[in-house]
């Protein structure tokens, strides 16, 4: 089996030693920067699982065992009615790891690491918010509502929405190829019209934060889940060009508006130092997640597996919340 669910010991012991370090979804030596295995978030992470260790993590690790009988108790668990299968120590241990590599605070993120697997209920609702925000933005801003508006924002938006149900759906479908076709070249507009906004923004002299924060949000969740759908179709090579598109729209958003120029040109906020610098790192993390498919697409290669079958091994793991693939030695 190529994939792993229990955290490899040595993997526990290099972390512990600072001597492996997380970059996206990549784990690899701090020494050299050779990759040690590819991570990715599991159904577990995405529906549940990833809580109950964001939970313990937050607490004091002596009272760690009231905490799981609490949790346990209250109905926090990985499986909806089903008791935890991890022992205590076993929870430890990987609380210790997802903390070690720097994953726990990405507990509430959109997307995750590596392909989201995230369900798509949480990312409809994501989008739903983010429409909100920006009906409020509208409002606000009045400069800024006619260009939005006309751009039909608000339409891309529920693209990405309706294509995210489509790709949950297709393995309900005989021949779900056609479906994954249109929403990967919908999500692809979606992507490419949220980067037109991006430019546009910055090359304004007053940036609004919520305007930043939109269309970040929105190039997550389209890029992501086009990655996906060519996953899932095992376009594989496609998926890389894909996510070097993505690096390359990042990194120019990056070059354009580093977190010092930032800083100067926020408005809508009265902390702009703090707001550039977690804006910039959201943008960083992004970046990383999305150049960590191109030497993830050249392994699954490397070992003759397909795309689909990884994203869907990932899937059906719901109680682990981590699914490791090893690298190969070359």
């Amino acid at each position: 089996m190529s994939y792993l669910f229990a955290i490899p010991p040595q993997y526990q012991a290099l972390v512990e030693a600072g001597k492996l370090i997380r970059r996206g979804a990549l784990l690899i030596n701090a020494d050299g920067g050779g990759i040690v295995a590819h991570l990715q978030e599991t159904r577990g992470f995405a529906k549940g699982g990833f809580e109950l260790l964001s939970k313990l993590g937050a607490g004091n690790p002596i009272s760690m065992a009231g905490q799981v009988a609490n949790l346990a108790a209250s109905g926090v668990m990985i499986r909806q009615n089903q008791q935890i299968k991890q022992t205590l120590n076993e929870v430890r241990d990987t609380l210790d790891f997802v903390k070690g590599i720097g994953v726990a605070n990405l507990a509430t993120s959109v997307v995750g690491i590596g392909v989201t697997v995230a369900a798509t209920a949480v990312l409809v609702q994501r989008i739903e918010s983010l429409r909100v925000n920006l009906e409020n933005f509208a409002k606000e801003v009045t400069e800024f509502r006619d260009e939005w508006r006309t751009n039909e924002l608000e339409k891309l938006l529920q693209a990405a929405s309706t294509e995210l149900d489509r790709i949950d759906g297709v393995h309900r479908r005989v021949n779900g190829r056609p479906v994954l076709e249109a929403a990967e070249r919908d999500l692809h507009h979606v992507f490419d019209q949220m980067a037109a906004r991006a430019r546009s923004l910055f090359m304004r002299k007053e940036i609004p934060v919520a305007a930043v924060r939109i269309v970040l949000d929105g190039l997550s969740i389209s890029g992501s889940a086009r990655i996906k759908a060519l996953f899932l179709m095992d376009e594989a090579e496609e998926a890389k060009a894909s996510a070097q598109a993505q690096v390359k729209n990042l990194m120019d958003m990056t070059i354009a508006m580093p977190a010092d120029r930032l800083a100067g040109r926020l408005v809508g906020t009265t902390s702009h130092r703090e707001e550039a610098a977690a804006l910039s790192a959201r943008m960083a993390s992004m970046r990383d997640t999305a150049v960590g498919i191109l030497p993830l697409v050249d392994e699954l290669q490397r070992q003759d597996l397909r795309a689909s079958a990884y994203l869907v091994a990932a899937e059906k793991e719901e109680d682990a919340p981590l699914m490791f693939l090893p690298a190969k030695v070359k």
